[in-house]
């Protein structure tokens, strides 16, 4: 295609302006909004969407997932409400709540929500922090603490905010729950060797070092829990190499291996306190039956409870997103995280009338229920009517239960949290920001608490993602003699470098291509930019100033020089120029070329380069995605600094602009200064008399020697509110650029002026 006929189509083309396409929107949604309303409404209850099509096999499976979990979650939840420094029932409260209300928002199938211990030693944690003093009643507080949650959770879910989530990296996440998992470890081994008296809410190495101090005060506890961790282990692992050979049963004996365990120990400390009338060890004791604290939370001390909610929030929801996007990974499916949070929030605002605490997705009961078949969310239904029907009629059983026991099937659940040293290694390899990341989000949470280690971490990845925003990427781009593919002058460079190895062939890089239309592989005087990243206010400045310093360094001054009275004490390129001047004079003297109007500069001690007249910019704008006024008035400084530099008018031209920036664009030439003595390549000043001044240059079109000022800026504005300056390759710019800045390579130099200082 012609570039006339790709001039007239732009030309034609009207881009929308931005209050244009804002109209059409609104009105838009105006008239759609009975119908988006009632989508709105409709996303809320996805089960509505489904359970007209429930069927027997759907059935079969998820009644066999749900009695599976069920096994699994009363021995978790009697552990994990000790871990949350409550009585063992509420732990069973906090389940039982999230197994039913879970399933009427859930767009997972495979996630139960429940207590977790992650999130149960972070109650514990606030507990200790918030209310230390137990002024409140502990159970009073947690449950205040879930209602908040609750709320906080609900809203950002019905707000459709869950995206503040995809902001935390995987990594902070990986070290957040490597460092809480050793963090529980280490605080349950007093409880598993009888050790009393020490706080397991501390920091972990605290914890770590008051226990190795009381060694020698471990209690015969330690018999019953040491064998329940080194049995459940046997289970754990034992199990898994027979799946892995085939043998079936071994999988679901697997799951009820805390069922089984436990039933064991409790046997043996009955056999063993028979007859004793207060337990020898440590025993779960009197454990209430049925719902025993239906209530209305209450908030004593609302401020410090909304300061231990956002912890809380932070943590459950990043707990759950994690946990349901895992499995919908890996099962095919794609949950949605708004109305997953939605979800958590409802499930924590009705369960504190039940005194539950905070509650979240579990890794460990989500990992069973999606191996034992499950087909739909209502499977949580089927391990809630088990979990009631055992709080109202198995809670006799649990009296002789060894807490060590529990403290037993805490670390073995965690030991599933800990993250292999091989993920570690890898996120080291792919990316050593990840690693650091993972790095703080580990030692914080170890040295401090899993709250500061949240926050800390997060803030961390903020920080490393704001960063990146400021601090882009950018590229001047040359063409593969390889494929006449566009790529990094870096990467040209480095292909230069590889090939030039011993035993390699000699290098065919430098050599023009002529791939399309006799566009070389740099064509003199005309430079590419790839911008990779959006230009706007927090990049803009630093893009500025990188393509301005690289356009110094690698293409001739041609500007004006100034007097020594005029010049900027922070502008050296008079002394640039005399130095090129100096450059010239050597290579005359030696029997080089040394063109009057060419530019040098010295590459070594012993050899000087010549470097080309500037005369095009191309900016690849692909990786754009949005540019704003800064970015915009950046572009008119840049072009300012140029044309100054180079002595004359520099062109921009854009690549792969989108539909919706070219309206933006098209601002450009109207925000460049009224006048502008640098426009134009100028060789001497040779009539200045009041306001009136005739700038002379040769003009490679017109031939004339003179032109005046007022028709030079008319012209170069004219060029530049030109609509062709879009193109949707940069071979196509690149061709408009060659066209419209013929014989520039040729023209005169600012090196001529040098004589004048």
């Amino acid at each position: 295609m012609s570039t006339s006929g790709v001039q007239s189509r732009h030309a034609a083309r009207r881009y929308p302006s931005q209050t244009e396409q804002l109209v059409k929107a609104v009105k838009s949604g105006a008239r759609n909004l009975p119908h988006n309303a009632g989508q709105y409404l409709s996303s809320l209850f996805p089960i509505a969407k489904w359970i007209g099509r429930y069927n027997p096999s759907w059935f079969f499976g998820d009644a066999i997932a749900g009695a599976t979990v069920a096994i699994l979650i009363v021995p978790q939840a009697l552990a994990y409400a000790r871990l949350a420094s409550l009585p063992v029932e509420y732990g069973l409260y906090t389940s039982f709540v999230g197994t039913f209300i879970y399933c009427l928002f859930a767009t997972s199938k495979d996630v139960t929500i429940g207590a977790t211990a992650v999130l149960s030693l972070v109650t514990g944690q606030l507990l200790s922090t918030y209310n230390s003093d137990k002024s409140i009643n502990p159970v009073v507080f947690a449950s205040g603490v879930a209602f908040l949650t609750g709320v906080f959770e609900t809203i950002i879910g019905l707000l459709r905010l869950g995206i503040v989530v995809d902001f935390i990296p995987v990594p902070v996440i990986i070290g957040f729950t490597t460092g809480s998992g050793i963090t529980i470890i280490v605080g349950q081994v007093a409880g598993l060797l009888g050790i009393t008296g020490i706080d397991t809410n501390e920091a972990a190495y605290k914890v770590f070092y008051n226990t190795v101090k009381n060694l020698g005060n471990a209690k015969i506890d330690a018999a019953f829990g040491v064998a329940a961790l080194v049995t459940l282990l046997a289970f754990k692992f034992g199990t898994r190499a027979l799946s892995r050979r085939g043998h079936g049963w071994a999988v679901w004996v697997g799951y009820a291996a805390n069922a089984i365990v436990l039933i064991a120990i409790a046997i043996a400390s009955w056999l063993y306190n028979r007859g004793a009338s207060t337990p020898r060890i440590r025993v779960v004791g009197t454990v209430p039956s049925g719902l025993s604290y239906l209530h209305v939370p209450t908030f004593p001390n609302l401020s410090t409870m909304l300061q231990a909610t956002v912890t809380a929030s932070v943590i459950g929801i990043l707990e759950h997103i994690a946990v349901t996007k895992s499995f919908g990974r890996v099962n095919g499916y794609t949950p949605d995280a708004n109305q997953e949070v939605v979800a958590l929030g409802i499930t924590n605002l009705i369960g504190s009338f039940f005194g539950g605490f905070p509650a979240t997705g579990s890794f460990s009961r989500s990992a069973i229920k999606s191996r034992s078949g499950v087909r739909t969310p209502l499977a949580g239904v089927y391990t809630g009517v088990l979990v009631l029907l055992s709080i109202y009629f198995l809670t006799p059983l649990f009296y002789h239960i060894p807490s060590s026991g529990l403290s037993a099937v805490i670390m073995n659940a965690i030991t599933d949290l800990i993250s292999p040293p091989s993920l570690l290694v890898q996120l080291y390899r792919i990316e050593i920001l990840d690693f650091v990341s993972f790095a703080i989000s580990f030692v914080f949470t170890i040295f401090f608490s899993i709250e500061i280690g949240i926050y800390v971490s997060v803030s961390f990845a903020v920080l490393v993602l704001l960063v990146r925003v400021a601090r882009p990427r950018y590229e001047f781009l040359v063409r593969s003699a390889d494929d006449g593919a566009w790529i990094s002058h870096d990467e040209a460079r480095q292909l230069e470098i590889e090939t030039k190895a011993p035993g390699l062939p000699t290098p065919v890089l430098p050599t023009p291509v002529n791939t399309t239309a006799d566009i070389k592989l740099s064509p003199p005087g005309i430079y590419v930019v790839r911008i990779e990243e959006s230009l706007t206010y927090p990049n803009s400045t630093f893009l500025q100033e990188r393509v301005r310093e690289w356009v110094f360094k690698h293409t001739a001054f041609g500007g004006k020089i100034l007097k020594p009275s005029e010049r900027l004490w922070c502008d050296n390129l008079e002394e640039d120029a005399l130095r090129s001047q100096q450059l010239r004079q050597e290579r005359s003297a030696s029997g080089a070329d040394a063109d009057e109007d060419i530019w040098f500069y010295r590459e070594t001690a012993d050899t000087s380069v010549a470097l080309p007249r500037l005369r095009a910019i191309v900016f690849d704008l692909a990786a754009v995605n949005s540019i704003d006024a800064t970015g915009l008035q950046a572009l008119v400084d840049l072009k300012r600094d140029i044309d100054r530099f180079a002595g004359r008018h520099v062109p921009f031209y854009f690549a792969h602009v989108r539909t919706r920036f070219a309206r933006v664009l098209t601002y450009f030439a109207e925000l460049l200064p009224a006048t502008n003595e640098e426009l134009a390549p100028v060789s001497s000043v040779t009539n200045e008399s009041g306001s009136a001044r005739t700038i002379v240059r040769t003009d490679v079109e017109t031939g004339s020697a003179s032109v005046s000022r007022q028709s030079l800026v008319e012209d170069v504005r004219a060029r530049e509110r030109n609509p062709t300056r879009f193109f949707r390759t940069i071979d196509s710019a690149i061709l408009a650029a060659l066209a419209e800045t013929q014989g520039d390579s040729d023209g005169e130099s600012g090196a001529s002026s040098i004589a004048k200082v």
